[in-house]
């Protein structure tokens, strides 16, 4: 196989911005308030990526709330992928919350 054939068989970004690898504690909230903990892998302007303990059923709406040392910070989310119990979100109208109640 050439070069070429092996650039052209890479799979194509499609990320407005690169991705930033991170560890945060949080929990998607789906149904009726249910909150299950997830770790954040990366995360983006627009887009994270979350690591489940557990196989969830995830609606396509839902909400992703990171546990910050000094504050809560909560996304709207949409599901675009899902590998195992790793699930790829796109996330927009961010929300903080002052302190760590919730």
């Amino acid at each position: 196989m050439s070069d070429v054939d092996s650039f052209l068989q890479q799979p194509i970004e499609r990320r407005a911005e690169s991705r930033r690898a991170c560890l945060l504690r949080g929990d998607v909230v789906i149904g009726g308030g249910r909150a299950e903990p997830v770790a954040v892998l990366d995360l983006t302007a627009f887009g994270a990526r979350v690591a489940m303990r557990r196989t969830l059923l995830l609606p396509t709406r839902l909400l992703l709330r990171l546990t910050l040392i000094d504050s809560v910070v909560i996304y709207d989310a949409e599901l675009l992928w899902r590998r195992g119990l790793d699930a790829g979100l796109n996330i927009s109208g961010r929300r903080e919350i002052s302190g760590r109640a919730h």
